[in-house]
């Protein structure tokens, strides 16, 4: 049976790629068709032209938007690579209504991936709720996400927009709490159900399995930051302090990490590395849903340093694993240096979500003709 995914496979960043995997190889345990949809719409830049880069970026700030290109290039080389040799992608590439209107519709499955798909604030990726298929094709949502979305409800025109399409899957699961909350409260699907991330349903031996050396000896903090807060640059420096371990700093957002000083730094480096600098790390300290993940997953010690609200999207998951006091908020809080993980409790817990994970795609795939 085919399976045709949508999802966020080609947004610039780690997190966004290694979850569309992760999806494509989960549901290759239920079906050996599996095929994600080449949708390079909504907010991601990678896939589009540079024309369309440069008319989107230089309206608000031309000189930045320029100074940023080099590295938009390089990126747009890596993730788009990675996803020519990893994903079984569509041969066409869609991106506007006029290229959905020619979409072969099959008699399989149609999954919606997860990362931040049902975004409200991405008004023109309705094509994530399969608006763009007949409304009779069964679908399903695995581990969708609201994302950074900062209202706890939907605002009325945003439930009027989707309320329709939802109504339309046969199976849903949603990644954060509030998701539920959502979906029962506002959209009138009683039904969801919430899982891990994709990433957390594949074991770290397969990730191990698929990483190479981290390039870095001995013991090292690991700095992966996608935000701005500059506490965070205070907060990573005096565990440095405390613990006598040098900083390593994952530069994968433009020229201003590049250019601080007090850490080692690592450019961009092939996307199977992110994994292994992050499980050898002695302490990964992020401010990233997928950092938080692959930490938990891999044994590393965890700091997430965040002051700005996130939807939920790392505190739900770290209470899953029952890890919550690993979210620091205050710049003065050191406390989680004495307070080491108990990994035992952590790997039960992700066993535990595994075997959820299967049963929900078992029920899936078992409901199929």
């Amino acid at each position: 049976m085919k399976v045709s995914v949508i999802t966020m496979h080609n947004f610039p960043n780690y997190g966004s790629v290694l979850q569309a995997y992760a999806t494509q190889e989960k549901l290759r345990e239920f079906s050996a068709d599996v095929e994600i949809v080449d949708y390079s719409g909504g907010e991601s830049t990678v896939g589009r032209g540079m024309a369309d880069y440069l008319r989107i970026g230089l309206r608000p700030n031309p000189a930045k938007a320029i100074a940023r290109l080099p590295v938009r290039l390089l990126r747009r080389r890596l993730f788009d690579g990675f996803a020519r040799q990893h994903l079984n992608m569509t041969a066409r590439r869609y991106t506007t209504e006029e290229d959905f209107s020619g979409f072969p519709a099959h008699s399989g499955i149609y999954c919606t991936g997860s990362d931040q798909v049902w975004n409200p604030f991405f008004e023109e990726n309705m094509r994530f709720f399969w608006d763009f298929i007949p409304a009779d094709k069964r679908k399903f949502g695995f581990a969708v996400s609201f994302g950074n979305y900062v209202e706890e409800r939907l605002r009325p025109g945003e439930v009027e927009r989707i309320k329709k399409y939802v109504g339309q899957f046969d199976y849903i699961s949603v990644r954060e709490e509030r998701g539920l909350r959502i979906l029962r409260e506002q959209l009138d699907y009683p039904g969801a159900i919430q899982l891990v991330d994709p990433t957390l349903a594949m074991p770290p031996g397969f990730w191990r399995d698929l990483a190479p050396g981290p390039g870095v000896k001995g013991e090292y903090i690991l700095l992966y930051k996608l935000g701005r807060e500059e506490a965070f640059e205070t907060y990573a420096k005096e565990v440095s302090r405390r613990t006598g371990l040098p900083l390593v700093r994952f530069c994968s957002q433009g020229i201003g990490q590049i250019m601080r000083k007090g850490a080692r730094k690592i450019f961009l480096p092939p996307v199977f590395r992110f994994i292994s600098l992050i499980d050898n790390a002695r302490y990964l300290i992020t401010d990233s849903f997928h950092g938080a993940a692959f930490a938990m997953n891999l044994n590393t010690e965890l700091i997430v340093y965040r002051e700005e609200y996130d939807g939920g999207r790392i505190s739900d998951f770290l209470r899953i694993v029952g890890q919550e006091r690993r979210y620091v908020k205050d710049c003065g809080d050191f406390a989680v240096l004495a307070d080491p993980t108990d990994f035992d409790s952590v790997n039960r817990a992700l066993a535990h979500e595994r075997e959820r994970v299967d049963a929900f795609l078992s029920k899936v795939f078992g409901g199929a003709v």
